[in-house]
């Protein structure tokens, strides 16, 4: 089958053959604009249905592009052509029922035909493994209704799925692959990259593609575990997907292989869809080599020990899954003689997919990426982290009827290659691998640097919290000692200079009989009860706004107009005093007795 590959002018077309429909008609049933329990025309028309329905999909506007092509992008439009949500099936079937309303039944003849509709068909909102045989019968009596074959109106659902999808992704979906067969068997790997972002792995029932080329030129196209609405538009599909990006005009036939089928399933229900691709013009034309080019494996140019060293991370097998060929870097990681014949299960473990380790089930999984994992021969615990993995592509050699792998080590870190035997020379320096590891190993320098440097910066955090804190301390004292305005002085190291007053009211007070009451307590009572005494004078000199000048033993010394000037600092200094006498019957000694303060005004 000739490989067109894109033109530059398709790449960038941005026409659409097919309108979007419009909101409104995007919520209503498929049939609703055939059949309306009878009636003669729609609820709230005023002219023929397909007028209105013209009249609405002109006005519709098409459905935005994604402009941005990256790995998401591809993987989330891959997976919208493989599981389709139920809002973009019943909008294909809606454009299917349009389509054949518009080319076949004409405007005269459609309201004949609304009656014998209404009865035969009917639309129920299905979900599960009811959409295909909803979807299949309401097309099916469609077709009896309008006398068209049920084929056709199948390829034409599928024609207007992948223009859906198409119009809604066309850049994404052009960017898949060169040619008809890659473009199908680049599904895979973006499926598996959706798994991956997801966190999920591929299970027996993932499905899957692999378009395979015939000697005749056609093109061979299986699709395992289908999902039923894209198994039932598949032919369309193919035919819509060759012409709106590879403007190829092809012809797809469904045929049967049991061989593919999954075993103790019955044929008609059998895992695998199996489709015959042909294009029109050049069918049965085998693609010729280039000049000069052998199909001898005696003229291959290039030697196995060369071809071992510059892919180590590769390895051959035969139909019967016994190793022919081992790369450098597998076998130092083995550890096997090299003349030892090994089998494949013996060697290796197939992580993903998930599939048995035979040669016709890798041969089906061709488009698959693979994740094979070495095994040691002794199982201890001390062996279970040199266990690699290796990530990689399966390639069939028709030469010699054997299966190649192609892979690269699945390490990040340079102690986790070291952990497995293997130094930074057993990666080629084309592997991407290479980059990878040294990159990891320039991060983990960097996020040491960087814990460091947080480090450090959460230590002088808490320096500097406690510098403040003890600088606060110290300002509190000064206060505490001195007025506030020669604190702030003493504070930035200015000089105090004396000042006069030639108006001051100063109060003195003593406790009476303390010598006695010293000598009945222990130092701590003591203390305990003075400064129980003299939080409560604090308290009461701040109220008044009256400077304590010194406490010394018993004495407790106040002042009125020293800190700041006041015509009223006698009758403060006198509130003082009577405020004193009061709070101290509050305080009790020792023995239980209230303390009486003795005053004195000057």
């Amino acid at each position: 089958m000739s490989r067109r590959k894109i033109s530059s002018e398709s790449f960038s077309s941005l026409g659409s053959d097919c309108p979007e429909t419009s909101p409104e008609e995007e919520g209503e049933c498929p049939l609703s604009r055939l059949c309306w329990n009878g009636s003669r025309s729609p609820p709230g028309s005023a002219d023929t249905p397909f007028a209105a329905a013209a009249a609405a999909s002109a006005g519709a506007r098409r459905a935005p592009r994604r402009r941005r092509v990256n790995l998401d992008s591809l993987g989330e439009s891959i997976r919208r052509l493989t599981a389709p949500a139920p809002q973009t099936i019943r909008q294909t079937l809606q454009r299917t029922l349009q389509y054949f309303e518009h080319q076949v039944i004409g405007y005269r003849d459609a309201e004949k035909n609304f009656h014998n509709i209404s009865n035969r068909c009917s639309y129920t909102d299905c979900s599960g493994n009811e959409e295909t045989e909803d979807v299949s019968g309401i097309l099916q009596c469609t077709a009896n209704v309008l006398g068209l074959k049920f084929e056709e109106m199948q390829e034409k659902f599928g024609e207007e799925f992948f223009n859906i999808c198409f119009d809604e992704n066309e850049r994404v979906l052009r960017a898949v692959g060169g040619t008809l067969q890659d473009f199908f068997n680049g599904f895979d790997a973006l499926l598996e990259h959706i798994r991956t972002s997801f966190g999920r792995q591929a299970t027996l029932e993932s499905p899957s593609f692999l378009c395979k080329e015939l000697p005749e030129g056609n093109l061979m196209l299986h699709y395992f575990h289908p999902h039923q609405i894209v198994g039932f538009a598949m032919m369309g599909m193919i035919k819509a997907a060759a012409k709106k990006i590879y403007r190829l005009d092809v012809e797809v036939e469904q045929v049967a292989n049991d061989k593919l089928c999954s075993e103790g399933t019955n044929p008609g229900n059998c895992s695998c869809l199996t489709f015959l691709i042909k294009e029109h013009e050049n069918a049965n034309i085998t693609k010729a080599l280039p000049p000069g080019t052998s199909q001898s494996p005696l003229d291959l140019r290039i030697s196995i020990s060369t071809f071992c060293r510059a892919f180590p991370f590769h390895l051959m097998f035969d139909p019967n899954m016994l190793v022919l060929q081992l790369g450098e870097g597998l076998r130092k990681q083995l550890r096997c003689d090299t003349h030892k014949t090994l089998k494949f299960q013996d060697c290796f473990d197939i992580v993903s997919p998930k599939i048995s380790a035979t040669f016709e089930r890798v041969l089906l999984r061709l488009s698959t990426p693979f994740v094979i994992r070495t095994k040691l021969e002794d199982s201890g615990s001390e062996n279970k982290d040199k266990v690699m993995e290796i990530k990689g592509q399966m390639i069939h050699v028709p030469e010699s009827n054997s299966i190649l792998f192609l892979g690269s080590p699945c390490v990040d870190k340079l102690d986790e290659l070291m952990g497995r035997g293997l130094h930074l020379s057993d990666i080629p320096i084309h592997d991407a691998t290479r980059d990878v590891i040294l990159v990891g190993e320039q991060a983990k320098a960097q996020d040491g640097l960087k814990k460091r440097m947080d480090k450090l910066k959460a230590t002088l955090e808490c320096t500097h919290q406690a510098l403040e804190e003890e600088k606060k301390k110290t300002v509190d004292l000064l206060i505490s000692i001195f007025p506030e305005e020669v604190a702030q002085q003493l504070w930035q190291g200015q000089q105090v200079q004396a000042r006069k007053f030639d108006d001051v009211t100063m109060l003195f007070s003593d406790i009476v009989g303390f010598t006695a009451i010293c000598a009945q307590c222990t130092p701590m009572q003591v203390i305990s009860m003075l400064n129980e005494l003299y939080t409560r004078f604090d308290h009461q000199c701040g109220f008044l706004d009256i400077y304590k000048v010194e406490t010394i033993g018993d004495a407790y010394c106040v002042a009125a107009g020293l800190h700041k000037k006041s015509l009223s600092h006698a009758k403060a200094i006198a509130l003082m005093a009577l405020k004193m006498m009061e709070l101290s019957e509050e305080v009790l000694t020792p023995d239980g007795s209230p303390i009486k303060v003795c005053p004195l005004i000057k």
